[in-house]
């Protein structure tokens, strides 16, 4: 029966692709596995017959993985390269935690139980859920499926220690930060009217001079709405609108006057509000000022929506296509500033098949290259060269004519199918190994090599940020963000409501790959 699958290799792909994306939509506990139900159905699967190996298509995990590492990459980028000063010392704590982890793995599976590196390159990579990693770790092997076991044990592992090491971390009330950042941008952002009561200048309102708090309306005593361009000195009997995160709104208010009885907004008979699509390719990688839509159209963005996530729009705020913007403009001239920025549906999910193909071109040849360190060779490879490639494109954001980030839509989409082929790919090649070693008293010691080398690296993680100064909150993200599991970051966001923690995750996230593609390849050498 099973040799249909041998005879039929896409038919078996995306049969586990099926079956494992509606495993992964099961919930266990306060998390699901989401794509990594593919590997564990594909390891199921290919744990039937060992012909289901030999007959996949060869190429399409490379090729997979690459577009998942390149697309986490652009998404990354920006975010890496803009925490990379004032979060230095974080990130170089994290590198000495992945380092020391990897020596607690080496030493106590290799030097003490006698398990190869290969089976310990995996495990590391499980523990860290870089799917990347496990790529490098198959790559630098002379069996693949090998490191597919390792990772099959440490992967469930990682999540059931992370979540409880997470779970900690919200339930501690008492802790100490010294050195965190701030609270970055609000969770959640609320528009009031304002009644102002007192003369004062604009820029003396708390939060406008820090980007927390902007006006998108204002009345003038006796006069008509207009779009809040620009502000100077504010009068008793004014109205503006306030945007920004309730707490800052609520100061900002406290110094102006009162809460208006009446919204500005309600009124749209001589400024109209609305949100556009940003779908003009020639204005992506722009600041919002770049826009100049106050000079040309007395209009203004208030916000800026990417993905799930609503920004505050301030002039440094680099946009990329699919942004949706708030904008505030002139009734009459609602038309043309929805015509400039684009604001078409059919253009959210085109892909410029030229910045791709050249962004993965050069990907996959800085992954070229190779260092021989004793019996390691270290690489990029076709995990971390276009990871690292994305990230600088991702940063860069345009060159000249050509538009390097993709609409988010189109990104994530292209991430998900990449993640799903590689992933059914390696169970189903490497599921028959998984049934010969995982269940025996050798994937017993491994279990136990591995759930010793989790609760060492989250702790020191933990500590690392803890020693640093990092709050609370950010340090959930930062260990989320370590580990690598979106499945984490969204557990921790519903344990706390706060932008430190997505911050701290965008943090380590991209960093931390890197570090474990360079560990996963010198265990392999053990």
């Amino acid at each position: 029966m099973w040799q249909f699958f041998a005879d039929n290799p896409w038919v078996a792909v995306f049969s586990v692709i099926t079956v494992g994306s509606l495993l992964g939509m099961v919930r266990f506990g306060p998390v699901r596995l989401g794509a990594a139900g593919v590997l564990f159905v594909g390891l199921f699967v290919g744990a039937l017959d060992e012909d289901i190996a030999a007959a996949l298509p060869a190429g399409v995990s490379a090729l997979g993985l690459a577009l998942y590492v390149y697309t986490v990459g652009l998404e990354s980028g920006p975010a890496f390269f803009r925490e990379l000063r004032g979060q230095l010392a974080v990130m170089g704590g994290a590198i000495v935690a992945l380092a020391v982890t990897a020596v607690v793995v080496g030493a106590l599976g290799h030097g003490v139980l006698g398990i190869s590196g290969p089976f310990l390159a995996g495990g590391f990579a499980g523990i860290g859920t870089t799917t990347p990693g496990l790529a490098a770790a198959q790559a630098a092997s002379g069996d693949p499926a090998q490191p597919a076991v390792g990772y099959a044990i440490g992967y469930p592992l990682a999540v059931v220690i992370t979540i409880m090491f997470v779970a900690a971390l919200a339930a501690r009330r008492r802790w100490v930060a010294r050195r965190d950042p701030g609270s970055g941008l609000p969770a959640t952002l609320v528009t009031r009217t304002v009644h102002v009561t007192r003369e004062i200048a604009w820029a003396d309102v708390p939060g406008v001079a820090e980007h927390r708090v902007l006006a998108s309306e204002y009345r003038a005593a006796g006069a008509p709405a207009r779009v809040a361009t620009r502000l100077d000195r504010l009068h008793p009997g004014d109205l503006v609108e306030v945007v920004g995160g309730e707490e800052d709104v609520a100061a900002a208010t406290a110094r102006l006057g009162e809460l208006a009885g009446a919204h500005l907004l309600d009124d749209r008979s001589t400024v109209d509000y609305r949100r556009v699509l940003l779908t003009n390719p020639d204005l992506a990688g722009h600041t919002v000022a770049e826009l100049r839509l106050a000079d040309t159209y007395g209009a203004a963005v208030s916000r800026v929506r990417r993905g799930d996530f609503d920004m505050l729009a301030h002039d440094g705020l680099v946009l990329q296509l699919d942004d949706r913007l708030r904008v505030v403009m002139p009734r009459e001239r609602s038309g043309e500033v929805t015509r400039f920025l684009g604001d078409t549906e059919a253009k959210v999910s085109e892909v410029s098949a030229v910045s791709l193909g050249l962004g993965l071109a050069l990907g996959f040849l800085i992954g070229i290259p190779s260092l021989t360190l004793g019996s390691a060779t270290l690489a990029l490879g076709t995990g971390a060269g276009p990871l690292v490639m994305g990230m600088v494109l991702g940063w860069r954001r345009r060159t000249g004519p050509l538009v390097w980030t993709l609409p988010t839509r189109a990104n994530l989409t292209l991430r998900q199918i990449g993640l799903l082929l590689f992933l059914a790919i390696v169970g189903l090649s490497s599921g028959y190994s998984f049934r010969e070693n995982a269940f025996s008293m050798f994937g017993l010691k491994l279990l136990a090599v591995l759930a010793v080398g989790a609760v060492v690296s989250y702790a020191l993680m933990v500590l690392v940020a803890k020693g640093l100064g990092q709050s609370r909150e950010r340090t959930m993200g930062l260990l989320s963000g370590y580990v690598g599991n979106p499945a984490i970051l969204a557990y921790a966001n519903s344990r706390v409501s706060d932008s430190r923690v997505n911050s701290g995750y965008s943090t380590l996230f991209a960093l931390s790959i890197l570090v474990k593609i360079v560990c996963v390849q010198l265990l392999v050498g053990l």
